[in-house]
């Protein structure tokens, strides 16, 4: 279950319209949420999941092909169960956890994955700020139209893994960024902002310490060398 679990579910769902040939949901405002929704999935199994839905699927199939047709576009309806977070090849590149490093950010804001964050219960609004979450991503580092590295799809899932505790959040200790890691992976947590940026901040402050060090080491020598002349 992607959402999360019982009775987060049932608040603010999107209820199907009765006997309405033109609208698809009760509230109007979920019309407008499920325009921009098809717009970057046609996965019909996580829209029900994000929207908490009664529209039967063949239904919902029906308007994502029509209302995608009015404005000249095709539905892309992916097959199979798609990219899961417990395979190993989930944010398997440097430039895909660097991605996710940024979606993570945004999603949870500074204070980082924890008991108080991302507990938004009303599905409409949760639906809304992972819509603005991933189109503002998309935009800000993907600006002239180039295909993201990390989908919708893909970001839903990632944050379905954190809270599921299959994917770790660690915090850089040389840079500070949060970046996400396989719990059950081996080896040690690699950074993909300090890999990609070549940053050596690690190094930078061992140099800085050595002179430091070097400094004091010097001024200790001139007071005995003066203490000795005294």
């Amino acid at each position: 279950m992607m959402l999360g679990q019982g009775k987060r579910e049932a608040e603010g769902r999107a209820r199907g319209a009765v006997r309405n040939r033109t609208a698809l949901f009760e509230d109007p405002t979920w019309e407008d949420r499920f325009d921009t929704l098809i717009r970057v999935t046609q996965r019909t199994q996580l829209i029900k999941e994000l929207t908490g839905t009664d529209v039967r699927t063949a239904r919902l199939k029906e308007a994502i092909d029509r209302r995608l047709a009015e404005s000249g576009e095709k539905a892309q309806r992916p097959r199979g169960l798609g990219r899961r977070y417990s395979s190993q090849n989930f944010l398997s590149t440097k430039y895909e956890r660097l991605d996710a490093a940024y979606l993570i950010a945004m999603h949870f804001g500074s204070t980082g994955p924890g008991v108080s964050s991302d507990t938004e219960d009303n599905l409409g609004r949760a639906l809304d700020k992972r819509l603005e979450v991933w189109l503002t991503y998309r935009s800000t580092l993907y600006p002239q139209g180039a295909e993201p590295k990390i989908n919708f799809e893909t970001y839903c899932m990632l944050i379905s893994g954190i809270r599921a505790g299959a994917i770790d959040v660690h915090t850089c200790p040389d840079c500070g960024s949060r970046h996400p890691w396989h719990a059950d992976r081996l080896g040690q947590a690699t950074c993909p902002v300090c890999a990609i940026f070549d940053l050596r901040v690690r190094a930078g402050r061992s140099e800085i310490e050595a002179r430091v060090r070097e400094k004091r080491n010097a001024e200790d020598s001139r007071q005995i060398k003066f203490s000795g002349q005294a």
